[in-house]
């Protein structure tokens, strides 16, 4: 909630109405592309849990690279239409012709990272899944409130059109988060294989 009031409060601010109804419909359409993504972390979440309490962790490597795999090619269903036909998905939500011509550019802009939302959401509850919440956390807050909001107040002040700059924060917190999401994973992995070789030794 607050960060969409945030978003909206900034687009108005910086671009008006118009702007409001771009985002409005923008966020619609991540929110919607979001339910599949979610559902699929909730059989991922089992899976991987189940495998590393019994230390099966070849198991939670194979189920994590099938899981990241499907996770990518669910996202590419959303993705590949998103940017291939911005216009047409805007129009789904805006009857306006020129308020959609407007708002396509930062629609692409939007969902140019969604492609990678499959491995975020599942990095994130991967470390719910692993008892490791505390990261899960890191990861939850950094995207939706520590990166993210001081990103849509600074960035409209970088561009000579502002109301671009709170679109261009999503990509960035985006960005920002999945690098961090892969180095806490990688380190997981890494403790996993040490592990492993305690329990051979």
């Amino acid at each position: 909630m607050l960060q969409q009031t945030v978003m909206y409060n900034t687009v108005e601010r910086c671009g008006g109405g118009e702007w409001q109804t771009i985002l409005g419909a923008a966020l619609s359409l991540q929110a919607f592309s979001f339910i599949p993504l979610w559902g699929i972390s909730q059989g991922y979440q089992p899976a991987i849990g189940t495998n590393y309490g019994a230390k099966s962790y070849d198991r939670v490597r194979a189920f994590n690279k099938a899981f990241m795999i499907a996770a990518t090619l669910l996202a590419a269903v959303f993705y590949i239409p998103v940017m291939a036909a911005p216009k047409a998905m805007l129009s789904m939500f805006i009857t306006d012709q020129a308020i959609v011509e407007m708002g396509a550019p930062m629609l692409r802009v939007l969902f140019t990272s969604y492609i990678t939302y499959g491995v975020l959401i599942l990095a994130i509850t991967f470390f719910q899944a692993i008892g490791k919440g505390g990261n899960a956390a890191i990861l939850t807050i950094l995207r939706q409130v520590l990166l993210f909001l001081p990103l849509v107040l600074i960035l409209p002040l970088l561009f000579s059109n502002s109301v671009e700059g709170v679109f261009y924060a999503q990509l960035i917190t985006d960005v920002i988060v999945l690098f961090i999401a892969v180095i806490l994973m990688a380190g997981a992995f890494k403790n996993i294989t040490q592990e492993e070789r305690l329990a051979l030794a």
